[in-house]
């Protein structure tokens, strides 16, 4: 996995990521990470695509352990319902460092922590005393009531169309002649 970071100017900085992409022509895609969205970039079958997501679009920051012939590997992702649309922050052997950068992504996307081995669903990590950490909360309220009130607002605008169409009249004209003009 390759990465680069752009800065944007204005204290933004946007990290990419060339990672492997089974489906994508030449296997590979481009990720754009910001705090609030994920940028998917790859070619699948000559067309071009690029998914813009949001992060509450994921469920968490998950950990998970892959075993290899040379040992283990673990791997940092924004876990997806859609495995497609998992994207690979971080991989290491040192399961320490991986759980302290697990936690800084985690606040950084303001998202849960999550672990799961290969091929098994994400879940969030809870401590040996039952106490969930403090990252595990979700933003899904906030969300929900700003979507709620989306939809109360278009709910009114389409209303008042429907209403303005209804009332208006047709414009008649009488005694009018018709032009024309063969230049």
């Amino acid at each position: 996995m390759q990465q680069a970071t752009f800065n944007l100017g204005g204290g933004k900085e946007v990290a990419a990521r060339a990672g492997p992409d089974p489906r994508a022509d030449g296997g590979r895609r481009m990720v754009l990470i910001e705090r609030r969205c994920v940028t998917i970039r790859r070619r699948v079958q000559g067309m071009k695509m690029l998914l813009s997501l949001p992060v509450q679009g994921y469920l968490g920051v998950a950990i998970r352990r892959e075993q290899r012939r040379d040992g283990a590997i673990y791997r940092i992702s924004l876990a997806h319902r859609d495995p497609e649309l998992c994207v690979t922050l971080k991989e290491a052997r040192d399961l320490a460092a991986m759980r302290d950068a697990q936690r800084h992504f985690a606040a950084f996307f303001a998202m849960p922590a999550l672990f799961g081995g290969g091929g098994v669903e994400p879940r969030r990590q809870e401590a040996k005393d039952g106490a969930k950490p403090p990252c595990a909360e979700t933003q899904t309220p906030a969300a929900s009531a700003t979507g709620r009130a989306h939809r109360i607002v278009a709910k009114r605008r389409r209303e008042r169309r429907r209403r303005a169409w209804a009332a208006r009249t047709p414009t008649v004209f009488r005694g009018e002649r018709e032009i024309s003009s063969r230049e």
